[in-house]
């Protein structure tokens, strides 16, 4: 049955469009119709990764599946649930230094538009707890005039006891009968002076009458007596806590005003002051919240909830040690952001009918004053579903019946001044006319009524078009796209046109017109998938566009579709898989230092770029106090720069050594009152920094990353439900990984090599222990992934071979092959009694010295693969093993364009044992890239065909890597002549090649003018 493709559909239609830096890596999978998950790793604080949810102008999917442009969203509404773990938070308060709150939207025509999620979301589940923290106040002895001062931010909370809680009168024996007394408000206690009474006497008695504990009254509601430190002394001390006063006085003496103030009343007034502050006119990050607890703490809260309240420190300072915190600052602990948000999102209401591009950001959350530590993630999307009209949200390919004429086609008449390019283009072909008048007619048949497009690149410097059919003008084209790199896509040209032959003009008239194909579209659901081919599948890797941006159900589909149900081969790839750590690297900072006596009054300011702090100076306060305000005040506040305090010094530290985290401009300064002198040394600018290297962690618990152990197990798991065999593969190549890991040529250099993808380079390694146990530990992670998902293991050694080139020139004497890594180095010596021969070039004699040194070199390749094998096979039973065998760089003499091979390249690299039965192999797959793609000697590859049983392999146990990279190339001929052999599996290098450029599905590789 037809399937209908649907816009926003995961599974079918969404992609990762990738992550920055090298140290990170995301995955899209477990996709379904109603979800997906994203999980991945960031290690530096500017990472970030994009999921595009929509491309009109879609990058993937072979011709036959790839969904015309389509930019109609009136009437549709996305709606999902989703938790981030180890993210930016959708509804965080933080500034986005990249788009995280948003979701972008390029408009067919106009400006983009960013919609903030928060804004459109509802809390579903698992609100963030809030967090909080507690000052233990000393107090008990305090006295007029004390002062404790609560932080956060420039926000004082502050209390002053506003005068005397305690007083002393001094009573003296006169004669019997003389009047002694203390006034309490309207109260009087009055001692009458008895013989023998002296002054102690006095003062013990009237204690006694105040405190209740000697006359007819009760104690005084609101004071109580004690003994001062001479025997004739009364110390009248404040009984109450609610902050009133209370008059007091003794025989003959003055009216004083005790004031009811203790600790409790102290951290009362606290908790009134925070709870009814202003945080929105000062700006702070987050409300507060405060409690006395019923062990007498001050308790501070956020109001609202998230991880980033943890970043908030209060601060105390006080005038004496008679009130004062236990503590000088208090980190608040305990915030938490995982909630589940349900997002709702009506793109007509929100002014954006009609869309070319859309999609999420997730960003690394910050990390308070620390340094970024690497983090995995997770972004969990459910009940996933786009509601509105069906002929709206559906989606439609060039279904059957549609006819494609290419630029390589005999169809096409060419006039003027066209220059053929290269490219991801139809059979890697396309044509470029960018002269005035330069045309072409394209002659074609559709039997059915259909719509016509051109194929095309559309860009800053592409151009415009005239188009005609049969002689009628049409619509003109206009080539213009707001995009920095060609967009490779097609175009509608016109509508309805009815079926039979027609003529299409197309005439350059401005910029760069690139003509790639014509399509007489039948506009219509996925077509029946093509019969079942069980020998043949294209290779997947992982470095590649077509793989890891995808999520392996879309991948699966694709193969599904388009018939491919051979046996599968997946290449790990040689960076995107592994862990990685930061070899090197610094991030910009620049020093601030308080300095001299700042007096209360001063007001001192950091400006960093266009945000200012500030800092109220109340009296005591220290430079040292000063620098740790600026700290805190950063650390919650600021997503660029962190602080760090040490005494008067504060150091502010870029968050990343990324340029986007450079160029801060810092100044200082200090609004002074009379007899200040503090001042702020050190303004200037912070500039970028040095990323350092993101190298290869064999350390780590893992070999693979979250993200490629997530995605790994979706894809293993997509091929068990379907019953595929999968065949994983790494190779003796690796970006970036330690440095003894390389192989080396004899003056010590190490093997790399261009990646061709952000200047990264590839570095072969040798066979040497640590690079053994490293792969033992990266395949038995997979043989486990595949065994958990229900998949036999199945590895493939890819190209474990020594390296194939000299380095030795006419400027390098000291160059050759690369066999001089310190292990093989010391083994030879062990062995041979000496240093290993110094081989120059891949078509040395093997037979020097009696052969004693090539055989060394090539028993350390067949023992590395054994001990590989076993090392695996111990963790994961049963695991099946190939070896990738590339015969063209290791054919016994130079052959092909480029003269590869040699003697010594084929004695070194195909040990003896690897003849059938294999040596533990349980199967060879041969491949012969250049000889095919680039020699086009199919003589050549059919001779190569015959290694597999010249080394006793059965057909059965015989696979081929085809090239199908180079356009032109008639690699269907290749497929054949092995398939004519018996060769079980042919895998097609690769998958994103038959995608891109359009290949013909069909065994013999003829191209279909009918794509259906």
């Amino acid at each position: 049955m037809p399937e209908t493709l649907y816009k926003l559909q995961p599974n079918r239609t969404m992609h990762l469009r990738g992550f920055d830096h090298f140290g990170a890596a995301a995955a899209m999978h477990s996709a379904h119709a109603g979800g997906f998950q994203l999980s991945g790793v960031f290690r530096d604080a500017a990472d970030f990764a994009v999921l595009m949810l929509y491309d009109a102008d879609n990058f993937f999917e072979h011709p036959r599946l790839k969904y015309l442009p389509d930019f109609n969203f009136d009437g549709l509404t996305l709606q999902f649930d989703v938790r981030y773990e180890g993210l930016m938070p959708l509804d965080s308060r933080k500034y986005p230094t990249i788009d995280w709150p948003f979701l972008d939207i390029i408009p067919e025509t106009g400006d983009p538009v960013k919609i903030r999620l928060s804004e459109h979301a509802v809390l579903i589940g698992d609100p963030d707890p809030v967090a909080s923290g507690e000052f233990v106040f000393t107090g008990d002895e305090l006295d007029a005039w004390d002062r404790v001062t609560l932080w956060y931010q420039n926000l004082a909370f502050d209390y002053i006891v506003p005068g005397k809680v305690r007083t002393v009168h001094e009573f003296y024996a006169a004669d019997v009968g003389t009047q002694h007394s203390i006034l309490v408000a309207d109260r009087s206690y009055v001692y009458v002076e008895q013989a023998g009474d002296g002054s102690a006497d006095v003062a013990n008695h009237l204690i006694a009458l105040v405190n209740g504990t000697e006359g007819p009254g009760p104690a005084d509601p609101d004071v109580s007596a004690a003994s001062g430190e001479q025997g004739w002394q009364v110390v009248l001390e404040r009984k109450l806590d609610h902050g009133g006063t209370v008059t007091v006085s003794g025989t003959g003496g003055v009216y004083e005003l005790l004031h009811h103030v203790k600790k409790s009343t102290v951290l009362n007034a606290l908790r009134d002051q925070i709870n009814t502050a202003d945080y929105e006119e000062a700006a702070t990050p987050f409300s507060l919240a405060a409690e006395v607890t019923e062990q007498g703490a001050l308790r501070i809260s956020t109001v609202e909830g998230g991880y980033d309240a943890d970043f908030l420190t209060l601060y105390a300072t006080w005038k004496n040690d008679r009130l004062r915190t236990t503590k000088k600052a208090v980190a608040l602990e305990g915030g938490f952001s995982e909630a589940t948000h349900r997002v709702t999102l009506d793109f007509a209401s929100l002014g954006v009918p009609r869309i070319r591009k859309m999609w999420l950001t997730f960003a690394p959350r910050l990390s308070g004053g620390a340094p970024y530590e690497s983090t995995e993630w997770l972004a969990e999307f459910t009940r996933w579903q786009t509601t509105g009209p069906e002929e709206v949200r559906r989606l439609k390919v060039a279904s059957t019946g549609s006819v494609r004429v290419s630029s390589i086609s005999d169809a096409c008449n060419w006039q003027g001044d066209w220059r053929d390019i290269d490219g991801f283009y139809m059979d890697n072909a396309a044509r470029l006319a960018e002269t005035p008048g330069t045309s072409v007619t394209i002659r074609y048949t559709c039997l059915s009524p259909h719509e016509l497009w051109l194929g095309t690149a559309l860009g800053r410097t592409s151009g415009a078009a005239d188009a005609e059919l049969d002689g009628t003008p049409l619509p003109y084209h206009m080539g213009y796209l707001a995009e920095d790199v060609d967009v490779v896509t097609r175009r509608r040209l016109c509508g309805l046109v009815e079926p039979g032959e027609h003529v299409v003009k197309l005439t350059r008239t401005a910029g760069r017109f690139v003509f790639d194909f014509l399509e007489a579209a039948v506009p219509g659901d996925v077509p029946d998938p093509l019969p079942p081919e069980p020998r043949v599948s294209p290779a997947l890797d992982y470095s590649t566009d077509h793989s890891y941006k995808l999520p392996p159900a879309r991948i699966l589909w694709n193969l599904d579709q388009l018939g491919y149900t051979g046996p599968m081969n997946e290449y790990l790839g040689v960076f995107w898989w592994n862990e990685r750590v930061r070899d090197g690297g610094s991030a910009p900072w620049r020093e601030l230092e308080f300095t001299g006596g700042f007096v209360g009054g001063d007001a001192v300011w950091l400006q960093i770029d266009e945000q200012v702090l500030g800092k109220t100076v109340f009296p005591g306060e220290t430079a040292e106090g000063i620098a740790n305000h600026f700290m805190y005040m950063i650390n919650s506040t600021l997503v660029g720069l962190r602080a760090e305090a040490d005494e008067n010094k504060l150091k502010l530290i870029s968050r990343s050594a990324a340029p986007a985290y450079g160029g801060y401009q810092i100044s200082s300064w200090v609004d002074r009152t009379g007899g200040s002198s503090g001042w702020v040394e050190g303004s200037g600018s912070v500039s970028a920094g040095d990323m350092g290297v993101w190298v290869l962690d064999a350390g780590t618990e893992h070999a693979l990353n979250i993200a490629a152990r997530q995605w790994h197990f979706d894809l293993f798991s997509q091929a068990a439900q379907r019953g595929r065999r999968l065949t994983a593969a790494i190779s003796m190549e690796l970006v970036n990984p330690p440095q003894e890991f390389a192989a080396r040529y004899p003056d010590g250099a190490p093997v790399v090599t261009d990646v061709g993808f952000a200047g990264l380079r590839s570095t072969h390694c040798a066979f040497r222990s640590d690079v053994l146990a490293y792969q033992v530990k990266a395949l038995v992670e997979v043989a486990l992934l595949m065994t958990e998902a229900g998949l036999q293991p199945d590895l493939q050694c890819g190209e474990f071979t020594w390296w194939y080139f000299t380095n030795r020139s006419e400027t390098n004497a000291a160059g050759g092959m690369a066999y001089y890594d310190s292990e093989t180095a010391q083994a030879a010596l062990a062995a041979l009694g000496r240093p290993l021969h110094v081989f120059t070039g891949p078509d040395d004699d093997p037979a020097v010295n009696g052969g004693a040194d090539a055989l060394l070199v090539r028993n350390r390749l067949r023992d590395h693969v054994t001990s590989l094998m076993a090392g695996v096979r111990a963790a994961a039973p049963g695991t099946t093993f190939e070896v990738l065998f590339p015969y063209d760089v290791n054919y016994p003499v130079p052959k092909g364009m480029h003269q590869l091979g040699g003697r010594l390249n084929r004695f070194v690299n195909l040990p003896e044992e690897w003849a059938y039965p294999g040596g533990g192999l349980d199967r060879l797959k041969l491949e012969m890239l250049n000889f095919g793609a680039w020699s086009r000697d199919l003589d050549l590859v059919k001779e190569c065909l015959l290694l597999p049983s010249q080394l006793g392999w059965p057909g059965e146990k015989t696979a081929l890597m085809t090239p199908i990279f180079k356009g032109g190339y008639p690699w269907a001929r290749e497929v054949e002549a092995a398939l004519e052999r018996g060769f079980h599996c042919i895998n097609l290098w690769a998958f994103d090649h038959i995608c891109l450029y359009g290949l013909s599905l069909g065994r013999l590789g003829r191209r279909a003018s009918y794509q259906g």
